[in-house]
Formats: structure tokens, C-alpha cells, sequence
């Protein structure tokens, strides 16, 4: 087949979403739990690739025709590195040469990244689209993220666990900055913000949106931890997808190693989805790294992947 690939611009807008929204109509077939608002509300999808036209985009045209799109979206400064990001709704092509088309798209943009001096590529893509999963593999792709969804019907969990809803931050701090230097280690390597004062200021905003602490003690001393509250638009690339839909999130979960495998932390998550129902919601998500062994292990256990982000290193030197 013939493509011809020019710069995304504004008369692709609804050609793109078009093919978005076909992308999300199938993820939904494997994960019926995703809102509808991203069908229902096209203009929606459309306002967020309206914002990312100034940023390198590319359109494939077949015969006159948008065959694929894709548009970087966020681009900032990790792991010593500049990252570009291709959010969720920031890419989509015909399935019928999707492989190729991808290939095509992302050796384009690639080299426009690399010219201005940005090695991290990542790209936010729905859990069950094989053939997208497996090309980016093939171009040296490797998972960092998953989003995952789960319904609000009762877990089984211990009744002799006691969960409280804290609401003094202040106790929760040492715990959130043991939880925060656990990213430092193996496998993960992450590294957080261990400054107590930026910890506290983080914990008030999470009490200022509204979420709330669940967090189990032993001797009168915080050990686990589970923050809840609803997605929020100011933190983009998280849960983007689920704005304003109606769902409840898990912001945050730690427990210490002590306690690990007592079930102290299905007691949290059975607080969480009672915490949700209360709250009228119709799903629970959670984003986590997937290079978190002991956190990735729980969440699989509980919920069920619908977006994954995939990262690619290229060589800093170039």
C-alpha cells in the first residue's frame, strides 16, 4: 500500500477521533467496565487533540483518506531524561495495516523527538490490542505502567483486621515516606520526593480533593495505607479516560513489609470498594508500575488491565 505522511494538523481532528473512538469501542469489548463518555461525547476527544496540535504530530493519508494518526502529547523531564509522551487518545490507525502503519508513524516522529533532544518514548495503549502491543515490543518498547479496572462487588477479605479512616495526615507522614524511598529499590528504581515537608504538602491536597486514608495500626502505629478518592483532571496522563465518569480511584496503597501477606491489604481494598459504593460510583481503577513486584501482584489479583503505557530508551548520545 501506498501512505503519504504530512503533519497532523486540524483538519485530521475528526478523522482522528473517528478512529479513536473505533480503537475504544473494541478495548470495551474486552473491558466492559470502560464508561461510554469517550463514544458518547466525541467533542470531548477532540478538544484534548486540539490542545497537542503545536506539538510534532503526524497524519498517514491513503488515497486522500486519514489512514492513521499520531500526536505527542506531555513532554517532560524523567529520569534525567526528556520524555515524550503519546497519550491514550493520541494515536489510532485502520486495522487493516495497522503493523506497518505504526512502524511508519513511529519512525517518524521518533527522529523529530531525538532532533530536539528527547530519548524517552512513551506511548499509552489499550491492554488488549495484541498487534499494537506486540509492534511496540518489536521497536523496543517494554511496559512501565498499567491502568486497571475492577466492579464494586464485595472481595473476600479478613473481618478481624481493623481499618480506620485517618484523618490526621500528620500520623501518615513517616509511613507515605517509607512508602515513597521503597521505589528507590529493586526492581523498580524510582525515585520520590523524601523531603517530610513536601510529603505533608502532598497528603493535604490529597485531603483538600476530597480523598480519604484508609490505614490499619498495630501498637498504635501506622502500617498500612490506602489513599481513595476520584480521578483528577489536574494530574494528566492518570486516568485520563475516566474523568468525570463516575468511577473511584486507589491514589496510593503501601504496606510495610511486616505485615505483608496477612491480608491487611484486601482489608484496605474491601474499604476502598465499600468507600466507593457509598459514594455511588461504578468502578474502581488503579495505575501502578509494572516493575512493582509486590504492588503488580496484588492489583492482577484484583483488577483487570484496560491501558497500558510502554516506554523506549534511545541512546542519549545521539
Amino acid at each position: 500500500m501506498t501512505y503519504t505522511l504530512i503533519p497532523f494538523t486540524q483538519e485530521h481532528l475528526d478523522a482522528a477521533v473517528a478512529l479513536f473512538r473505533d480503537s475504544y469501542r473494541q478495548e470495551r469489548e474486552h473491558s466492559p467496565l470502560l464508561p461510554t463518555r469517550a463514544i458518547d461525547n466525541p467533542a470531548w476527544i477532540r478538544g484534548m487533540l486540539a490542545t497537542r496540535l503545536e506539538n510534532p504530530g503526524v497524519a498517514v493519508m491513503q488515497n486522500g483518506r486519514l489512514a492513521a494518526y499520531m500526536v505527542t502529547g506531555a513532554q517532560f523531564p524523567w529520569k534525567g531524561q526528556r520524555v515524550a509522551l503519546v497519550p491514550e487518545y493520541g494515536h489510532g490507525a485502520t486495522p487493516s495495516d495497522k503493523e506497518t502503519l505504526y512502524q511508519l508513524m513511529y519512525m517518524h516522529l521518533a527522529q523529530m523527538w531525538v532532533d530536539n533532544h528527547i530519548h524517552l518514548h512513551t506511548i499509552g495503549h489499550f491492554a488488549h490490542d495484541d498487534v499494537l502491543r506486540d509492534t511496540l515490543y518489536r521497536l523496543g518498547f517494554g511496559a512501565i505502567l498499567a491502568e486497571r479496572l475492577r466492579e464494586l462487588s464485595p472481595i473476600d477479605a479478613p473481618t478481624d483486621i481493623a481499618i480506620v479512616e485517618e484523618l490526621d495526615i500528620h500520623k501518615l507522614a513517616d509511613l507515605e515516606l517509607e512508602h515513597n524511598r521503597y521505589y528507590f529499590k529493586a526492581p523498580i528504581f524510582l525515585t520520590k520526593d523524601t523531603d517530610k515537608g513536601a510529603m505533608l504538602a502532598d497528603l493535604d491536597e490529597h485531603a483538600q480533593a476530597g480523598d480519604v486514608f484508609f490505614t490499619y495500626y498495630e501498637d498504635g502505629v501506622p502500617r498500612a495505607n490506602m489513599i481513595v478518592g476520584r480521578p483528577n483532571p489536574n494530574q494528566e496522563g492518570e486516568g485520563v479516560l475516566l474523568w468525570d465518569t463516575n468511577t473511584a480511584q486507589v491514589k496510593s496503597a503501601y504496606v510495610q513489609p511486616e505485615v505483608r501477606s496477612k491480608g491487611v491489604g484486601t482489608a484496605l481494598l474491601s474499604r476502598a470498594i465499600q468507600w466507593a459504593q457509598a459514594q455511588g460510583c461504578a468502578r474502581l481503577f488503579v495505575e501502578h508500575e509494572t516493575a512493582n513486584f509486590y504492588g503488580s501482584r496484588f492489583w492482577r489479583k484484583y483488577f483487570t488491565p484496560y491501558l497500558h503505557f510502554s516506554m523506549r530508551y534511545v541512546d542519549n548520545t545521539i
